[in-house]
């Protein structure tokens, strides 16, 4: 089977689960991106492009369910994993506080632009949307946006940034994803590794 696992605060915690489930899951060689037991082959993509692996024939993937639903891949998502908890969040200046359903017109900073365009959708309130792909906390503070859309897990960056959450959009959850045609393709063999997880994070 062909894996891909994302870079970045996920990686050690995918790669801890698959081991665990009977994968044998070689050390990286440094700098490599893809490599081999000599029968599964891994590769290690950026976090936010895992979904689109995986759609586009790479059988197996873990990635976080915020980027799976900015994606909007069609992937086969088996499972919620226990780690990558956090959530997906609407902050805007503590001195600028105001409720989401107040903000028409407003400029929200984000790289979730799938994400936060159907929030406000299902509201009823129209925003302008600036995608940025990093550091999304600066915009308010240097007058380009009103609020932004971010990832918050202990709420600290937002504190030394002058934040605060106005609202929360969707908890994040690793997930495991996998391809359609794989699926099929490949059925006992990747059920037998679904079950296997399954048995590791739920104990059943």
């Amino acid at each position: 089977m062909k894996f891909v696992l994302p870079k970045g605060r996920l990686y050690k915690d995918s790669v801890d689960i698959l081991r665990r489930s009977g994968v044998e899951i070689p050390e990286k060689p440094e700098r490599a991106l893809i490599w081999s037991n000599g029968r599964d082959e891994f590769l290690l993509s950026r976090a936010y492009d895992v979904p689109v692996y995986v759609e586009h024939g790479i059988d197996v993937g873990i990635a976080g369910s915020d980027v799976v639903e900015e994606r909007e891949s069609d992937v086969f998502i088996p499972l919620e994993l226990p780690f990558g908890k956090c959530r997906l969040s609407l902050a805007m200046p503590r001195s600028k506080v105001v409720s989401p359903e107040d903000m028409d017109g407003f400029r929200i900073a984000t790289k979730y632009v799938n994400v936060t365009r159907k929030f406000f959708s299902r509201i009823g309130v129209e925003v302008e949307i600036i995608k940025l792909h990093g550091s999304v906390e600066l915009a308010p503070r240097v007058g380009i946006a009103d609020a932004i859309v971010d990832i918050v897990e202990t709420g600290n960056t937002l504190k030394a940034n002058g934040l605060v959450e106005v609202a929360k959009i969707m908890d994040v959850s690793a997930l495991l994803l996998v391809n359609r045609i794989s699926q099929k393709v490949l059925f006992e063999e990747i059920n037998s590794l679904i079950m296997r997880i399954r048995r590791v994070v739920y104990g059943t």
